[in-house]
């Protein structure tokens, strides 16, 4: 091997030009040349975050920082590594170890305002960005962390601002490619536009999604549709994200087939059979199936109001619902539930969504937090449609039929019979909405940007109505607003 000096060099040369499998290994032949050589350590580190080798990147980073105990930029880094394994608590002492080293060290304080927000810290977050700035104005980690904190805070102007500043300054050189951190500025801004209303300039950034780490995005063969005439032309649209957005966004089919498009839609298997009844869907596929029917265009679902020219709210919203359950289905269940019921009100209960979603631990309730509902159990017949997640609380009585809801063309069916559902922001918020079902949606404080901020009502699904959280985490205001609106309701006339 050369000398060391001109092996770390190489090494560093592969890895700023993207040869991170190359540049691996060559700090790896340092290391064992050398085995307290930090500064390959470090960069070892690093190009193991890259890789999303995060138990690598973490030891790594730990035995630098061990060799070198006084240098803030390897703590800060080790934290970076932490908080990609989600070990947050370990991250932000590591953040703050290098602070006490360096109290200017942007790059740890700007982390640390990350860290404190994902840990429901939202006001000291902010403090801690808004030290950060003055000191480093144009640093992109603190831009953005600041623009999405501010976004959840509801200062959109403020936050607009510093996320098209995080575009300008992660712009790549012209003919090279967007980075990761570009990548996330223009997500970031893309979110905040939409929270904002402002669908015109969000739609186009919103495409950033695509570069995202874990986004998952098919990609079939051939011509992508570019929003061109698509009349006498067979569109294949494909599902991405979770179920809830292909609930949400298959609304936007039927103004594609308006305009003469014959409209395959490919979506997850178990929304196959509810999804075949959206307006302007000639054909549905399981994204399962290895063989796709011919088209001469496909285009991801979330990018059809975008390339429809849907711009103002008036087009984006449904005038009721667009979704249809098989009508016999819908029968057999009204019918059981009838009898259960027994004249009470039928009230569905969902409480949790999909544990692996990076926000799930936010918009997931304790269900044991729904106890005090059985003060109305004499009033209302409370129906489970809550699939898997944690066990309702046993205080708690619930008609739970969720074992024999293979689909959701089977909880449709269940759905459509009910007086009202309640729930966290998951798929069960869609498809009640898209059924036209009253909806009360309890959302966390940090919601989603569909629901927008300082809304109780939604763009996009006229009955539904929101009782979201005053601080983050905090589920007190929400559920008493919910007892005391619940048995107002009860107490109004049965329409």
């Amino acid at each position: 091997m050369a000398s060391v000096t001109e092996a770390l060099s190489a090494a560093y040369e592969h890895h700023v030009a993207g040869r991170l499998d190359a540049a691996v290994t060559l700090y790896g032949r340092i290391i064992d040349a050398e085995p307290r050589n930090h500064g390959a350590l470090h960069l070892l580190g690093l190009a193991r975050i890259q890789l999303g080798d995060l138990d690598g990147a973490t030891e790594s980073m730990m035995l630098a920082a061990a060799i070198v105990p006084d240098n803030p930029t390897y703590r800060s880094n080790l934290g970076t590594a932490l908080k990609a394994q989600g070990r947050f608590d370990l991250a932000e002492e590591a953040y703050r170890q290098a602070l006490a080293i360096d109290p200017g060290h942007v790059d740890a304080m700007a982390n640390l305002g990350g860290v404190l927000h994902a840990t429901g810290r939202l006001a000291a977050a902010i403090a801690c960005l808004e030290r950060a700035l003055p000191l480093a104005p144009d640093h992109a980690v603190t831009l953005i962390n600041l623009g999405v904190a501010l976004t959840d805070r509801g200062q959109l102007p403020r936050a607009l601002g510093l996320l098209r500043r995080a575009v300008e300054v992660t712009a790549p050189a012209p003919g090279q490619p967007l980075g990761e951190r570009g990548g996330e500025a223009r997500w970031d801004l893309a979110l905040a536009l939409l929270m904002a209303g402002d669908y015109a300039a969000g739609w186009p950034q919103f495409e950033a999604r695509r570069g995202r780490a874990g986004h998952v995005l098919a990609r079939p063969h051939g011509l992508e549709w570019d929003g061109a005439d698509p009349a006498g032309r067979t569109i294949l649209v494909h599902s991405e994200q979770g179920r809830g957005d292909s609930l949400q966004f298959v609304r936007f089919i039927a103004p594609l087939a308006s305009r003469g498009a014959r409209v395959v839609l490919a979506c997850q298997p178990e929304l196959v059979r509810l999804l075949a009844t959206a307006p302007g869907v000639a054909q549905v596929v399981s994204t399962a199936d290895p063989l796709l029917p011919v088209y001469d265009a496909y285009c991801p679902l979330l990018s059809l109001p975008g390339r429809l020219g849907l711009t103002s709210a008036s087009e984006l919203a449904t005038a009721g619902p667009y979704l249809t359950p098989d009508p016999a289905q819908v029968a057999t269940f009204r019918a059981r539930l009838n009898d259960v019921a027994a004249g009470r009100r039928t009230v569905g209960l969902c409480w949790a969504g999909a544990p692996g979603n990076p926000v799930d631990a936010r918009r997931s309730l304790d269900p044991a937090l729904l106890a005090p509902l059985a003060r109305f159990h004499d009033r209302v017949a409370f129906v489970s449609l809550q699939k898997g997640g944690p066990a309702a609380p046993a205080a708690l009585p619930l008609i739970d039929w969720t074992a024999e809801l293979a689909d959701y063309a089977d909880t449709a069916a269940l759905a459509a019979t009910l007086d009202l559902v309640i729930t966290v922001d998951t798929s069960v918020a869609h498809l009640a909405g898209a059924l036209g079902r009253p909806v009360w949606l309890l959302n966390r404080y940090d919601g989603c940007w569909r629901w927008q901020k300082g809304r109780v009502d939604s763009p996009w699904y006229p009955g539904l109505v929101q009782l979201r959280q005053e601080e983050m985490g905090d589920w007190r205001a929400p559920l008493s607003r919910l007892t005391a609106r619940l048995g107002a309701w009860l107490a109004a006339p049965t329409p």
